[in-house]
């Protein structure tokens, strides 16, 4: 009998609030010893995997390791929409990694901002990762080996919290960007960038994709 009164505040709560029954079938539910506890899982929420993954794509230095001869670097400019911390005597640095199966766009390319006295050392472990444009196929890249995997493994991985333009695929939380072009349902490339914004419009797209 005592969790009738909170439960009926609840679902008055509900009623005035207007939520939808796509919102309703999205609340759960549990009782512990203190009583009745409400726990909201909106559809909408940031998918955990995908807040990892764009958080941390990859082991750099493990994925460099790998590629130890199988790389050619170059220093680059930054773009303006990179984010770019704030350390003196640094640079944009521009990894080309080689694999097995080129396509016609060319080799894997990862872009990392390089500071201080190691900035021109390639086991510089200080690096900062800003973007990865991927092509082709890699095991290395592990967690990130995005090239193939079809819609369907996509949304299983990361949920369906995406925007869609043209045909790309865009995830986005905060200031990191996923952007993954398919071609008949698969993915053909990505592009993972870390931005110095977190606006995030049709406008900055257009200036990613150039």
């Amino acid at each position: 009998m005592k969790f009738r009164i909170p439960m009926i505040l609840f679902l008055a709560f509900l009623s005035c609030k207007n939520v939808t029954d796509k919102e309703i079938e999205n609340v759960q539910m549990s009782v512990d010893s203190t009583g009745l506890e409400v726990e909201t899982n909106k559809a909408n929420l940031v998918h955990p995997k995908l807040t990892s993954f764009l958080e941390d794509p990859i082991d750099l230095q493990k994925f460099k390791s790998k590629k130890n001869g199988r790389v050619t670097t170059s220093v680059t400019n930054g773009l303006n929409y990179y984010m770019k911390p704030k350390f003196k005597d640094s640079i944009f640095y521009a990894y080309n990694f080689i694999t097995e199966n080129i396509g016609p766009n060319g080799v894997n390319k990862i872009i990392v901002f390089k500071y201080g006295p190691n900035k021109h050392n390639y086991k510089d472990e200080t690096e900062i990762l800003i973007e990865m444009r991927i092509f082709n196929k890699d095991p290395d890249l592990d967690k990130a080996n995005l090239i193939g995997i079809s819609k369907k493994e996509l949304e299983l991985k990361f949920g369906t919290d995406y925007r869609i333009l043209d045909n790309r695929i865009i995830y986005s939380n905060n200031n990191k960007v996923l952007i993954l072009l398919l071609k008949e349902s698969r993915v053909k490339s990505y592009r993972y960038s870390k931005l110095n914004t977190e606006k995030i419009d049709l406008k900055l797209m257009g200036q990613i994709l150039e």
